[in-house]
């Protein structure tokens, strides 16, 4: 049914559970799976006249999240690239379709919001973003944290 996956990945638990689905899924339909990682970018100093835009997070760091990624698939017998990009947090569903429809996904792969309660309210959730804009299907996957 699915033959090309992107599976979002951030190094947390939820990033180990979107794994283990999309590992079973790849296996029983032969699917390719493309790993990606989004480095979160903030912008530093005032809205109208930014001063500069950094990452909380190491290059290296996100690397490591996509070849821990890639080694865990792979081991499983499934076949798997992988990527890191950067992004605003505003436009990770963005990035992650944008991504999905230039590497032909049929699936895309994400983990629940990290917000609950007021925190939620307040910002965007990258899932239900991809879920609202995607042209594929998109897979939810929670895990046991």
């Amino acid at each position: 049914m699915y033959k090309n996956i992107l599976a979002a990945v951030d190094g947390t638990a939820h990033g180990a559970a979107v794994l283990d689905a999309v590992a079973s899924l790849a296996k029983l339909n032969g699917a390719t799976v493309h790993v990606i990682h989004i480095r979160p970018l903030q912008v530093l100093g005032g809205s109208f006249a930014p001063s500069a835009v950094v990452s909380p997070e190491e290059e290296a760091d996100g690397q490591r999240v996509v070849d821990d990624a890639l080694a865990r698939l792979r081991e499983d017998g499934v076949t798997a690239e992988g990527e890191v990009d950067d992004g605003l947090r505003a436009e990770l569903a963005d990035i992650l379709v944008q991504r999905a429809q230039a590497l032909g996904s049929d699936l895309i792969a994400v983990g629940p919001g990290h917000y609950s309660g007021i925190s939620a309210l307040l910002h965007s959730s990258v899932s239900r973003g991809v879920a609202r804009t995607a042209g594929a299907s998109v897979l939810l996957v929670h895990s046991e944290v």
